[in-house]
């Protein structure tokens, strides 16, 4: 039995596979937005807090930018999108 999504693209090398993959991950998250205006803002409160939000905020990170990347839109959905 094949997997009905591998064949959703082309074939890809793998690193535009990867890009792929993480920018189909990406979710807009205000929380996420906020964290990472934190992060430039208040380093120092950011740095305080725990591991796991580093590490969320890091795939955030990583996802949207190869969604920018791949010419999606990342911008908050407005209320006819949600």
């Amino acid at each position: 039995m094949t997997n009905p999504n591998s064949s959703r693209y082309s074939y890809e090398d793998p690193e535009t596979k990867k890009l792929r993959s993480h920018a189909d991950a990406f979710r807009y998250s205000g929380a996420m937005e906020q964290l990472a205006e934190m992060k430039l803002n208040r380093p120092e409160q950011y740095d305080q807090m725990g591991p796991l939000a580093h590490m969320s905020l890091g795939h955030y990170e990583t996802a949207k930018a190869a969604a920018v990347q791949l010419g999606r839109n990342v911008s908050a959905p407005t209320d006819r999108e949600a």
